[in-house]
């Protein structure tokens, strides 16, 4: 029952019409699943409906709750704090899938049939109803830690967490599918119409059908090779397409030999290129890729999940299969299609212009030369496609300009608009924002849902290593959103599975990346000034300006005693006590993440703390070593035999369990007993980090998080001090 003070605070604070969206919303619901209005409809639409129907139900729920006024007021029953970060807590559950649905059954009855001004509205039934479901939630904690957790958004994962020789197949490909979880589609509805039909080349494709077409007799093409193995496959459709005219760019195969400029050595099938393009040393590479498609011989290889991670790296979602026997002409507007296209139908980056072999952009009328190769870019299969270029005013003079393209969430706070809220709130130390803007090419938004418009996605499915594909289509937020692939399907019919458009700059690095979004950030070279560019998931770039005290000026800046650095990144940032941004997942490193984190815990600044410690400790291992002759074979054997490689393969909870061993004292000698010589004298700095983190409480190491933050902040900050302090002691002796 509820208390007197929370009766007061519920009749001071009535729900009233607030919750009226998310009755609408389970209406529309329960209507489209055919479900009668009665007395049990909330129980069958929870039975009836897709998971993650009936998830997003409860977590539109949860945010209607945390809305309120009273959930800001009532007191919270299992910690410190109040109802609202209650919610907050259940809210994170939730979507971490960590909660059973049916036990919001209850509520969602009572909201339900509780209209907001009736005989039968009860608030006091409403809040008594979320206090039991919280409190089957969360128990209450004991108060000698702070456990009010800040639960943005689920945390997953990157499959960058591997780099360079790192990248096995074994351990890359868990984390491939990990990302891929939830975001992939079985017959993918309007994708041939949504890019194949309606466009300025549509005529063009017919024509070469009509010229092609005698080829194809009595439901089969001529020549077609029975059984349709790779070598003679490849023979027939080169000769077939050189039988045709008017196509603007050419197939390729690649199957017996990788291709140039990238890391990994990778053969392509079949893949297209513009028709003059240019060939270093005679031969294709990466950089003259625009389409890719996978041919297999063996239809139930087509749906294993072998070749969906194989593909997965050039990022495709895929049309319905089809018959290209039965369907000829489908088959002939998609491959004339793509050899059609404009480049901005192809996914080329169309808003950085060129002008001889420089780059550059134009913004609030200044022309800014760009780079050719990034300084920073994420290299992960579902993320932010972070990228940064150096650019500067002109084609000549230092690079004092940073471009960052990303692709964020439509769901969160523009990077821009939180660097004008943290300089109107005075915080030093940051890039002052100048301009952003959303990007569009040929005057669309440039973003996924723009992409996919039109398109009819099915429920997603799982993903196992005994699933069964047919076709699907891979919904991937990183900065491929536009590579496509299509299948098509007979008996004894030959897979181009995967014949992707990809989505990159006319110039791509060698990782294959591809085009990117949103955003400029600030380096650190030599002027004194700096600005900041930033294009956003949406389709948007700003730019910023350091200020002379930034990493510009930090030599000067720090004989002044003043700032000595900045913060540069703040796309996956929040203002405090913000309700959650609605985005499906952030992205974090593997190797990085705190150990709470990794438990599926709410976020708190000691997780920031404790990333910033393994971020450190990494340093310390990965870099400050001389290889000499044999560097690479020197370093590809220090990577096989560390400790480090445990920090991301495996589980979240292997490596929550590996942390917690590698965090006890003697576990963590184990771990510094690898840093570069060059790092040797951080030994005891890293130790005395690791006592204020991870101090022992209860008999065991503690992970979680102080009330009064001041303990592992200061405790942190003294020990840096410390080490400072003796490092600069060591210089003046040996100076």
């Amino acid at each position: 029952m509820a208390t007197a003070s929370e009766l007061d605070k519920m009749r001071c604070n009535p729900i009233k019409e607030r919750l009226g969206a998310f009755r609408r919303l389970f209406e529309t619901t329960r209507s489209d699943l055919g479900v009668a209005l009665s007395s049990g409809a909330v129980q069958t639409v929870f039975a009836t409906a897709a998971t993650l129907v009936v998830k997003n139900l409860v977590l539109d729920l949860i945010q209607a709750l945390q809305m309120e006024p009273a959930a800001r007021t009532l007191p919270s029953r299992i910690a410190d704090g109040t109802v609202y970060g209650d919610l907050a807590l259940l809210y994170g559950c939730v979507h971490s899938n960590q909660l059973d649905i049916a036990l919001a059954i209850p509520l969602v009855e009572l909201i339900v049939r509780n209209e907001p001004g009736t005989p039968t509205s009860n608030d006091a039934d409403i809040w008594r109803t979320v206090f039991e479901l919280i409190a089957r939630t969360h128990p209450p904690t004991p108060p000698t830690a702070f456990e009010k957790a800040v639960f943005d958004t689920p945390l997953r994962s990157s499959s960058a967490s591997q780099r360079g020789i790192e990248q096995t197949h074994d351990e890359v490909d868990q984390r491939i599918l990990e990302k891929l979880t939830g975001r992939v589609y079985f017959d993918v509805g309007g994708f041939y119409e949504r890019y194949f039909e309606g466009k300025c080349w549509a005529n063009t494709a017919r024509d070469i059908y009509e010229e092609s077409r005698a080829q194809c007799t009595e439901g089969r093409w001529t020549g077609w090779p029975e059984p349709s193995l790779q070598g003679p496959f490849f023979e027939w459709f080169m000769k077939f397409q050189d039988s045709v005219s008017g196509l603007r760019r050419k197939y390729y195969t690649s199957a017996n030999k990788a291709l140039s400029g990238s890391e990994a050595d990778r053969k392509l099938d079949i893949f297209l290129t513009p028709a003059d393009a240019t060939l270093p040393d005679g031969e294709h590479d990466w950089s003259n890729v625009l389409v890719i498609g996978e041919h297999k011989q063996n239809p139930d290889e087509d749906r294993s999940i072998k070749t969906l991670v194989q593909l997965a790296g050039s990022g495709p979602y895929n049309s319905e299969k089809f018959d290209i026997h039965m369907e000829p002409e489908r088959f002939i507007r998609v491959i004339a299609g793509y050899a059609l296209m404009t480049e901005a139908e192809l996914g080329l980056n169309t808003f950085i212009k060129r002008d001889g072999n420089s780059k550059y952009i134009v913004v609030r009328g200044v022309r800014i030369s760009q780079e050719d190769h990034p300084i920073a870019s994420q290299k992960a299969i579902v993320c932010r496609g972070t990228t940064c270029y150096r650019r500067r005013r002109g084609d000549s003079g230092a690079w004092e300009h940073v471009v960052k393209f990303a692709w964020p969430s439509d769901k969160r706070q523009r990077e821009g608009d939180l660097l004008k809220l943290a300089k109107e709130r005075g915080v030093k130390g940051i890039a002052e924002w100048f301009h952003h803007e959303q990007i569009t090419i040929d005057e669309n938004p440039d973003t996924i849902a723009h992409f996919r418009r039109g398109m009819k996605f099915g429920a997603p499915r799982k993903l196992s290593s005994k699933a069964s594909w047919v076709d699907g289509s891979v919904e991937s937020s990183r900065a491929y959103p536009r590579t496509r692939s299509l299948r098509r399907s007979r008996s004894s019919a030959a897979r181009l599975t995967g014949l992707g458009v990809r989505t990159s700059s006319t110039t791509i690095s060698s990782s294959g990346k591809k085009r990117k979004r949103d955003g400029e950030f600030v380096d650190g070279n030599s002027r004194k000034r700096s600005r900041l560019i930033e294009p956003d998931t949406t389709g948007h770039h700003s730019i910023q300006e350091a200020q002379p005290d930034s990493l510009a000026g930090r030599e000067k800046a720090a004989a002044k005693g003043d700032l000595k650095g900045m913060l540069i990144d703040l796309d996956l940032a929040k203002e405090l006590d913000s309700v959650p941004s609605g985005a499906s997942h952030r992205i974090g490193t593997m190797q990085f993440m705190a150990i709470e984190v990794l438990q599926g815990k709410g976020h708190t600044y000691r997780h920031d703390l404790e990333t910033f410690f393994y971020v450190f400790t990494w340093m310390c291992i990965r870099y400050g070593h001389d290889y000499m002759d044999n560097g690479q074979a020197s370093k590809k054997g220090l990577l096989a035999t560390s400790r480090l490689r445990r920090w991301y393969t495996g589980t979240y909870a292997d490596i929550s369990d590996t942390k917690l061993g590698h965090m006890d004292k003697n576990g963590f000698e184990n771990v510094i007993a690898e840093f570069a010589p060059k790092f040797e004298g951080l030994k005891q700095l890293a130790r005395e980090l690791r006592n204020v983190l991870f101090p022992i409480r209860d008999g065991a190491i503690f992970t979680g998080t102080f009330r009064d933050n001041n303990i592992m902040y200061d405790g942190m900050i003294k020990a840096f001090d410390r080490a400072i302090g003796s490092l600069g002691k060591e210089v003046q002796a040996t100076a």
